[in-house]
């Protein structure tokens, strides 16, 4: 069953964040110019000044609600919530999002209306939240990693009428829309990926491997020396962490905005995206409250959340190269069917940072498909 659904957040809940932010205990942070203890004091500081007094969460509710916001009752018995942008047109080309974390929805507002508006192919957009994060349910029950989260994608695209239809994603949504095109290949036309999961062959890894891409393959190494952490404790003890994001707006701001940060730069003290879209992001995990529902996945899922197994659904790779881990064209070709594989300026958040490119590597990919 699907119906629609208006996010509209109490004035009150929008008071008490604001007091809660404006009542922050500060802890020291010693030593810390160039963000390598986590998130820097001073920045943070003047990023919630921003957020109790000049962000406007309205503006970004809206925008969700005008693409059209929708909740679906899955066979699992939980609520999922997703943004769905129809085309007008009869025989469009269905395209499934899934964010990661500490990413949203909200990743894809910019790319549904590029997409929407393409004068190339008709697109039909859908944009899921993943069980435990958002508006959608959360979990009460064991198991909802990123196969069985596979599995309800697919019964909320039949449900929609898309009988065949194109996956995307990066994060944990490249592990779900992995299993989709496993798991269902003969609905899964298109494989789309931001972020490609592979590792070396057994049989000689390096032969064949460019220099550029040996150079690719450092920022996974940096991403387990310098920016792992998070992984470990979100995949053992989530919970003890999730006391505390769920109640302080400094704790919470303080933990995801380093991502935003750290995974794509390298000594620039910015961030990748608007202030406000990060703001948006994680005022949805805060008015949802589920930050620590949305840690659980990691449990869940352990180390990887990801099957190995090769698959004949056509595949593109569009690479970012500031991404967390980039692995080279002929490691990828042992899991994928490759069609199509673009090296790109950018970093984790491809439909964030850069929508126009990421909309362009889709449509160039819809090339190659027979549909």
């Amino acid at each position: 069953m699907i119906k629609k659904y208006n996010i509209n957040i109490p004035e009150s809940e929008i008071n008490d964040l604001k007091y809660r932010i404006n009542n922050t205990r500060w802890p020291n942070d010693p030593f810390n110019e160039d963000w390598v203890n986590g998130t820097n004091k001073d920045f943070l500081k003047d990023f919630l000044n921003y957020w109790a007094n000049d962000y406007d969460w309205r503006k970004s509710e809206s925008k969700i609600n005008e693409l059209g916001s929708y909740i679906f009752k899955s066979k699992e018995n939980i609520d999922i919530h997703f943004i769905h942008t129809r085309s007008e047109v009869s025989e469009s080309i269905p395209i499934l999002f899934t964010h990661g974390w500490p990413g949203s929805i909200q990743e894809f507002l910019k790319i549904t209306k590029i997409l929407s508006n393409s004068t190339k192919y008709n697109f039909s957009i859908v944009c899921p939240s993943i069980p435990g994060f958002g508006f959608s349910g959360k979990p009460d029950k064991k198991g909802f990693n990123s196969e069985k989260i596979a599995h309800i994608w697919h019964e909320l695209m039949l449900e929609l009428g898309y009988k065949k239809y194109i996956v995307q994603g990066g994060d944990w949504g490249a592990t779900i829309s992995k299993w989709i095109a496993e798991l269902y290949p003969d609905s899964c036309i298109g494989l789309h990926l931001n972020l490609v999961i592979a590792y070396p062959p057994e049989k000689d890894p390096f032969e064949g491997v460019s220099e550029k891409e040996l150079k690719l393959l450092e920022n996974y190494e940096k991403y387990k020396t310098q920016g792992f952490g998070y992984y470990e404790i979100q995949k053992t003890k989530p919970q003890s962490l999730g006391y505390g994001l769920t109640d302080s707006p400094a704790g919470l701001a303080g933990w995801i905005v380093e991502k935003y940060f750290g995974w794509f730069n390298d000594n620039d003290n910015n961030l990748v995206a608007t202030t406000d879209e990060v703001l948006s992001i994680i005022s949805l995990y805060w008015f949802s409250n589920s930050i620590n529902s949305s840690l659980k996945l990691y449990k869940e899922n352990g180390d990887f959340g990801f099957s190995f197994n090769k698959i004949s659904v056509p595949t593109a790779g569009a690479i970012f190269k500031k991404d967390i881990m980039i692995p080279p064209k002929k490691w990828a070709e042992e899991i994928y069917n490759l069609v199509q594989w673009n090296v790109y300026d950018g970093g984790h958040f491809a439909a964030l940072e850069k929508p126009e490119i990421l909309a362009k590597d889709l449509e160039d990919f819809v090339d190659k498909l027979e549909i």
